[in-house]
C-alpha cells in the first residue's frame, strides 16, 4: 500500500461548505418551481441541488424547509438533497482506492469523517429547464474533499402525482474512480404515521457512527407489516431492501421506490421532537470503500473508468386515501 496521499488543494473559485452553509464565488442560479396538477416542487440549484419544498394539494410531502434556512443556504435543513459521489460516511476521511490511500478533509461539524460526498455542498448549474423537467449539473475539479474529476447530473421531473429524481456520475479523471450514489429525502411523521417496507439485515453502528457488524433485522426494525414509526429512533443502513417504502398518513400515502442499484436504504429518525424520518435509497453501504478494501462483500462499491458513468433513480408517488 502506498503512503497516504493528501487530496489536491482547494481551488479558490470552487464552492464549498462552511458549517452547513454553501459558499461559492460562482454565479448562483435562481430557485426553480415545477407545478403540475396538484403537485408542486421547488428546487434550489445553488443550495446543493436540493429540494426545498414538495407539496401535494398544499400538503407537505417532504418536511417543509424554513425560509430562514433558504436565506442562509443551510443545506442540511432542506427536504431532500443528492448524495454524490458517495453516500454516508468515509471513516476518518481515509479513502482507499486500490493501491492508493487519500486523506480527505472532514466536511461535517464535530466529526472526523467525511459524509455524503460533495454534491450537496456545491452550487449546481441549470443545463435545461422545462415546465415538468429540469436537468442540473455539477462539474468537480479534484480538491481536498474528493481527489477525482467527475461530472454529476441530476434530473428532476414531475407527473400528476409523482416526482422522479435521477442522478448520474461520470468519471472525467485519468484514474479509475470509486462511486456510490443516493438520495436524502426527509419525510414528516406524526403519531399516526405508519411505515411499511422490507429489508433483510442491518449494519450495527459503533459509537464512532461507523458500521461494525451485519446482523439480521431485529424485531424493532421490522416493518414488513405496516406499523407506527413515530417512536422509532434509528440511524442505520439496511441491506436487502425491497426498493419500496410506504408512509401512510391520515390524508394520503407516500410511496418511495428506487432503481435496481439501490438495494440499500439508510433510515434516520432522531426521535428528538423534530418529527421526521429520512428514508435514503443508496447504492453503497456506510463506509463502503474502506470495507470493500478489507474484502467485505456486497458493499455496493463501484469503480468506474474514465468516461464511464453510474446512475440511480428514485420516485416519490402520492396517493389519496
Amino acid at each position: 500500500m502506498d503512503d497516504v496521499l493528501p487530496s489536491p488543494a482547494i481551488e479558490p473559485q470552487v464552492s464549498g461548505i462552511c458549517g452547513d452553509k454553501i459558499t461559492s464565488m460562482q454565479p448562483s442560479p435562481k430557485p426553480i418551481r415545477l407545478v403540475l396538477s396538484e403537485l408542486e416542487i421547488v428546487i434550489q440549484p445553488d443550495i446543493g441541488a436540493a429540494i426545498s419544498r414538495l407539496t401535494w394539494k398544499g400538503i407537505d410531502v417532504l418536511r417543509k424547509t424554513p425560509d430562514s434556512a433558504i436565506a442562509a443556504s443551510a443545506v442540511r435543513q432542506m427536504c431532500c438533497y443528492p448524495l454524490v459521489p458517495y453516500s454516508n460516511r468515509i471513516g476518518n476521511g481515509v479513502l482507499v482506492v486500490r493501491d492508493k490511500t487519500y486523506q480527505l478533509r472532514p466536511n461535517f461539524p464535530n466529526e472526523p469523517h467525511t459524509i455524503h460526498g460533495v454534491g450537496w455542498q456545491r452550487v449546481w448549474q441549470v443545463k435545461s429547464e422545462g415546465k415538468q423537467r429540469v436537468v442540473l449539473t455539477y462539474k468537480h475539479t479534484p480538491d481536498a474533499d474528493w481527489p477525482f474529476a467527475f461530472e454529476a447530473e441530476q434530473t428532476i421531473s414531475i407527473s400528476n402525482n409523482a416526482v422522479t429524481l435521477a442522478i448520474r456520475a461520470t468519471n472525467l479523471d485519468t484514474q479509475p474512480m470509486p462511486v456510490g450514489l443516493g438520495f436524502h429525502p426527509f419525510f414528516p411523521i406524526d403519531k399516526n404515521t405508519t411505515l411499511q417496507s422490507d429489508w433483510t439485515g442491518v449494519w450495527e453502528m459503533g459509537e464512532d457512527k461507523l458500521p461494525t457488524k451485519l446482523v439480521p433485522t431485529p424485531t424493532e426494525a421490522d416493518f414488513a407489516k405496516a406499523r407506527g414509526v413515530f417512536d422509532w429512533k434509528v440511524d442505520n443502513c439496511f441491506v436487502g431492501w425491497s426498493r419500496r417504502a410506504v408512509l401512510h398518513y391520515a390524508t394520503h400515502q407516500t410511496i418511495v421506490t428506487a432503481s435496481s442499484a439501490c438495494n440499500n436504504i439508510v433510515c434516520f429518525a432522531p426521535n428528538d421532537g423534530r418529527n421526521f424520518i429520512a428514508l435514503e435509497p443508496v447504492s453503497n453501504i456506510n463506509n463502503a470503500f474502506a470495507l470493500a478494501a478489507k474484502g467485505v462483500a456486497n458493499t455496493g462499491t463501484r469503480i468506474i473508468g474514465r468516461g464511464d458513468s453510474f446512475d440511480i433513480s428514485m420516485t416519490i408517488t402520492v396517493d389519496a386515501v
